[in-house]
């Protein structure tokens, strides 16, 4: 059954009017059903993808990210390092060669652990004790070196991974010091002689670097300008081979210096026993400073020979006997003292 219809006024007035109402089928309803609340899954459901999604996207993107940061972090990485390599000797040998100082080692373990190494400290002890005297090849690896690192952090490898050494039992000894000197004294001096103490000193080193040295030279000393001879104390030895050890390093050194020397010969010198007795002559050369033997004469000059050995000994002056010295002489034919 149908209602419907509509209410009409006409222009003349109210009299004139129709009712005119809308109807509609029962048939043609749809009825609303109620569903009631939400099930406790629903809810959960709502509540975890659905309510305040994007701080739930917020906090799963920070989630993500420190997840890839501490799992990065974890993960062993390698680096290279420069490592000083430590030769451990067997007692009374030594490496007469020059192997590589420092070399490169390949580190494994957590970034952490890495940075917290001082590269600067780091040391690679090589056993090589076991190696006979000789020409000899190492191989670095991790069995053969011990080094202090970090627990966790291991050795990859090496790099140069082999390192020839030369082996060579030490040997001790005795060296010539020889005083090294610059320059030269004022003009008209000279150096009348040189004392060092001690003059020798011991080194110790590889034998064959020990052999080939001759001589142990010391620091070097000037002599510019010097008019008179002085002392130093403390000159060090200077050994330029790096192999060999001072056992002696410093020593004393005397150098005398005094006025140019003048060599001069006279005749007619008077020679006399020191027993006394006979006079005779003789031909006396002698050196001197120049100034002094120049105004020399023959009779300033006298030969006293011993009686034992006949052994001639210059007298002269006693303001220079100390300056003048005898080279020869040579007694006259004529006649000799008795």
């Amino acid at each position: 059954m149908k209602f419907g219809g509509s209410l009409r006024f006409s222009q003349s007035g109210l009299g004139s009017c129709k009712l005119i109402m809308p109807f509609q089928d029962v048939e043609d309803v749809t009825p609303t059903e109620y569903s009631g609340p939400p099930g406790p899954f629903e809810g959960w459901f709502r509540k975890i993808f659905i309510e305040d999604w994007g701080l739930k996207l917020l906090a799963l993107a920070i989630t993500l990210l420190l997840w890839l940061a501490v799992n990065g972090v974890n993960k062993p990485v390698t680096i290279r390092a420069g490592v000083q390599l430590n030769f451990v000797l067997q007692e009374g040998m030594a490496i007469s060669n020059d192997p590589p100082r420092i070399v490169d080692v390949l580190l494994t373990g957590r970034r952490s652990k890495l940075d917290s190494i001082k590269q600067m400290d780091l040391v690679a002890n090589v056993d090589v004790s076991e190696l006979r005297e000789g020409e000899r090849v190492v191989r670095l690896s991790s069995d053969l070196v011990r080094m202090e690192l970090p627990d966790g952090v291991t050795i990859e490898g090496f790099q140069p991974s082999i390192v020839p050494v030369h082996l060579e039992p030490l040997e001790e000894r005795y060296l010539e010091v020889v005083l090294k000197l610059e320059d030269k004294p004022a003009e008209g001096f000279e150096i009348y002689g040189i004392q060092i103490s001690p003059d020798k000193i011991r080194v110790r080193g590889p034998a064959d670097r020990v052999n080939e040295l001759q001589k142990a030279g010391t620091e070097t000393i000037s002599l510019a300008g010097r008019k008179e001879g002085f002392s130093a104390s403390n000159i060090a030895i200077d050994i330029s081979d790096p192999k060999v050890n001072l056992l002696d390093t410093t020593v004393e050194v005397r150098v005398d210096i005094g006025e140019r020397r003048a060599e001069r010969t006279f005749t007619g010198v008077s020679v006399r026993s020191d027993k006394g007795g006979q006079e005779s002559t003789g031909s006396v050369t002698i050196v001197g400073p120049e100034s002094v033997v120049s105004q020399l004469q023959a009779e300033d000059l006298s030969i006293i020979l011993a009686t034992d050995t006949q052994q001639p000994q210059l007298s002269l002056p006693a303001e220079i006997q100390d300056r003048i010295t005898l080279k020869s002489f040579e007694p006259s034919k004529s006649s000799s003292p008795r």
